[in-house]
């Protein structure tokens, strides 16, 4: 029986919602890959947990709001608005991503696309210094 991608997707974000960066780890396949905007690709849970816990410490109230999810394969396209807050503000950033799973039914690639300068306005009106921050 074939994995579903987008029930694992879902839950993905769920777990999110709950900001446990191990559990959210735990969802890559062990040569897994996160590439996000600006940055450079995470790879394996060695270079991508640190991430989970900077992303889920630095705000609260996440909420992920699904315009599209469509699989294809063993690839799952999201469009999608990211919403959190920080410092009391809240955010919210559409959101352009694609899952790849492995035949184990695990993510062996995330890449999300987003506006960096649409972010990085919202950020600062929270007050965060992005002093040295080229896309976080």
């Amino acid at each position: 029986m074939p994995a579903d991608h987008e029930a694992t997707v879902r839950a993905f974000f769920g777990a999110w919602v709950e900001r446990d960066p191990d559990r959210l780890t735990r969802f890559f396949a062990p040569d897994g890959t996160w590439t996000e905007a600006n940055r450079d690709p995470a790879k394996g849970p060695d270079e991508i947990r640190p991430v989970f816990e900077l992303q889920t410490s630095f705000a609260s109230d996440f909420s992920f709001e699904f315009k599209r999810l469509e699989v294809v394969g063993d690839t799952v396209f999201t469009e999608r608005v990211d919403r959190f807050v920080i410092n009391d503000t809240p955010m919210a950033v559409p959101v352009a991503g694609i899952f790849e799973f492995d035949a184990d039914g695990r993510i062996s690639a995330w890449r999300d696309y987003y506006d960096w300068a649409l972010l990085e306005a919202q950020l600062l009106a929270a007050g965060v210094d992005l002093t040295g921050v080229e896309g976080i």
